[in-house]
């Protein structure tokens, strides 16, 4: 099988999930063959907690990966090397499967213990493009306004492509498990050409919005205060956005090709989700920061097997090593019981703790209130059963009715609906406190991430 992970797609960027015809072709090909599960939900809003959760069948406080530990891909190493005999790649490993794994994402990658169970494991090099958007010197400046104007790197699709080439003439008689991860629909939205179309002006200028509102700061300062990015903006952005989802497309129509081409294609699970979505202004929201909304949350599942069984209601990332195990017939799994409340999706954020430095830093910097200084410690849970959602604000609880209140905008009081019994289920609560170890715990490198305000 093949477990592709498009790395902050929502699911109504997809076309069997709403979006108009033209947007995903490849991929609404695939659903019409197969199936697209409705009602799959991350447990997170960003990347680390839900790989933990999609590769382990946990929720992420149980995990201890609610935050990153340290607040570096290194602190969740020792976390996932422990939950070793667990993990989705472990299993499929010791039932006699080639696993293999390919991540452009470096919160999934050997440094944060991703590669575990994997018997191959490759990270791409995507050029640090989020990293250039962080830099601040003239001379970076030049190069973004380059880069942004010739529109010719992506963020590791390319050379994906030829591993997973390499890959396929390397197989051998056992059954495989690949997973890769992509990030091509990431922030900064800059596809390359023919995929970005812009004119040359609305390149340029697309690449210096990218530098003014899309990095980490200024993302996090917009969900936590006013948002100040300019409707024009917020347009090319979401242009951008689904044209990096239709070149992902693209790149999933070639792979099934040369599925296709090597004879495995109608023996191979193919299945295309995501790990979480993204925001651009809805809600006051820009990026997958500080909410737990249905824009971040909602995912979309698309199997080639219309065989493929989800159960019934909702279904979480947690519960995908379970699914698949079953569908694909391995005998013993450690994913037994289902974590959270049943025929209910959870979800978690944990940012930062009160008493952090880091809170005291984006307070001055950013000119936060009270109550917005809050939001950076206010942990976040919610429970789903697709039509309604119930969300522990802190100590405050809010009910959604999803069809009414698409942007949840307008919470209601939620004590005594049907939801709240699920919202005090154990699983959600249960937390784990791992040490803080790598780089991340250095004096150097937390002085450097409080300067940034850091990526937890």
């Amino acid at each position: 099988m093949v477990l592709l992970v498009f790395d902050t797609v929502r699911v109504d960027a997809l076309e069997p999930y709403g979006a108009p015809a033209g947007a995903s072709p490849a991929i609404a090909d695939l659903a019409r063959s197969g199936r697209a599960v409705a009602d799959v939900f991350s447990t997170a809003c960003w990347t680390l907690p839900a790989h933990a959760s999609l590769f382990s069948g946990r929720l992420p406080r149980a995990l201890g990966l609610g935050q990153a530990p340290g607040g570096s891909p290194h602190g969740a190493r020792p976390v996932l090397e422990a939950q070793r005999e667990r993990l989705l790649p472990e299993v499929l490993r010791r039932a006699g499967w080639d696993t293999r794994g390919l991540s452009a994402n470096v919160w999934v990658g050997e440094a944060s213990g991703f590669s575990t169970g994997f018997e191959i494991f490759e990270e791409l090099e995507t050029g640090g493009r989020q990293e250039q958007v962080e830099r601040g010197d003239l001379r970076a400046r030049g190069v973004w306004a380059l880069e942004g104007l010739r529109a010719r790197a992506d963020d590791g699709a390319a050379a994906a492509e030829r591993v997973l080439a390499r890959w396929l003439d390397e197989r051998d008689d056992r059954p495989f498990f690949w997973f890769v991860n992509l990030v091509e629909a990431h922030s900064p939205y800059l596809p390359p050409k023919p995929y970005n179309d812009l004119g040359p002006r609305h390149r340029i200028k697309a690449a210096g919005e990218a530098r003014r509102h899309l990095s980490l700061s200024a993302i996090w300062k917009s969900c936590l205060s006013d948002l100040a990015v300019p409707e024009e903006a917020l347009q090319r952005m979401r242009h951008l956005y689904a044209r990096s989802v239709l070149l992902m497309d693209d790149w999933l129509e070639r792979l099934l090709g040369r599925l296709d081409e090597a004879g495995e294609l109608d023996e191979t699970l193919v299945v295309v989700t995501s790990d979480h979505g993204e925001n651009f202004g809805e809600g006051g929201l820009l990026a997958h920061a500080f909410s737990l909304d249905d824009r971040l949350i909602r995912l979309p599942f698309v199997v080639s097997d219309p065989a493929f069984d989800a159960g019934e209601g909702p279904v979480s990332l947690a519960d995908v090593p379970a699914l698949l195990a079953e569908h694909l017939g391995v005998a013993e799994h450690p994913w037994t019981q289902r974590p959270g409340p049943d025929g209910l999706a959870a979800a978690q954020w944990d940012f930062i703790e009160a008493d952090d430095p880091r809170a005291d830093v984006a307070t001055e910097a950013w000119g936060l209130d009270e109550h917005e200084r809050a939001k950076l410690s206010t942990p976040l849970t919610c429970v789903t059963d697709g039509e309604r959602k119930l969300m522990a604000r802190g100590e405050a609880i809010e009910l959604y009715e999803l069809e009414a209140d698409p942007l949840e905008t307008d919470p209601r009081p939620g004590g005594d609906t049907p939801l709240r019994e699920a919202l005090d289920h154990p699983d959600l609560w249960a937390t784990a406190s791992p040490e803080r170890v790598g780089p991340g715990a250095e004096t150097e490198e937390i002085e450097r991430r409080m300067k940034l305000l850091g990526y937890m």
